[in-house]
């Protein structure tokens, strides 16, 4: 099926949940996916602020704070070649509406941005607190998936030219059951998670 067809089709369905539908959703996505030994064991997590009719990721965000772990947020950096930076924030308050609406960190001179080569290495010895960078989690968006982790996302490709980059971390998408189709065929550029958590 064409990925455009497929797209529209999964974020109609998408898009016609309640609010009340996804908060009970994402509150189940949420308690499994804290469940998991990825995340568990992860240090730094990468991850998106939710819009419109995504999972909610508000949660997951302020649980990863708590625990003390490094959130990094994403910002586009450079529209036109699909390349954004993740930048570590210590307080939901940090991210502000940037590109389409879409929350995000601002970059300053003080700014910590997160080196893929640098946090490749697990024993390196991160500047700002100290600790041993540890294992590294992303949380991948995304419009729909197969059961084999490929994934349709919103045609700006910016994932797909990060993941390469942090092969050695953990991913995961977050969905609901409606997001998860058939089969989605990928090209050499599409880069498939290695998990997917949807409502139980």
């Amino acid at each position: 099926m064409d990925k455009d067809f497929l797209r529209k089709d999964v974020l109609q369905k998408r898009d016609a949940l309640s609010v009340y539908k996804i908060e009970i959703k994402s509150r189940e996505i949420f308690e499994e996916l804290v469940a998991t030994p990825e995340y568990a064991e992860a240090s730094n997590i990468l991850i998106y602020a939710s819009v419109r009719s995504e999972v909610k990721t508000d949660e997951i965000i302020l649980d990863a704070l708590a625990l003390g772990k490094r959130v990094f947020c994403p910002k586009v950096t450079d529209k036109n070649n699909g390349i954004m930076k993740f930048v570590r924030i210590y307080e939901p308050e940090n991210l502000v509406p940037g590109y389409y609406g879409i929350r995000e960190p601002e970059i300053t001179e003080k700014s910590e941005i997160f080196d893929p080569d640098f946090y490749a290495n697990e024993t390196n010895v991160c500047q700002t607190d100290g600790e041993n960078v540890g294992k590294t989690l992303v949380i991948v968006p995304g419009v729909a998936f197969d059961e084999k982790g490929n994934r349709i996302g919103y045609k700006g490709g910016y994932y797909d030219r990060f993941l390469p980059k942090v092969s050695y971390a953990d991913t995961v998408a977050l969905c609901y059951k409606v997001q998860i189709v058939d089969e989605i065929k990928s090209s050499e550029y599409d880069i498939p998670v290695k998990s997917i958590i949807h409502e139980k």
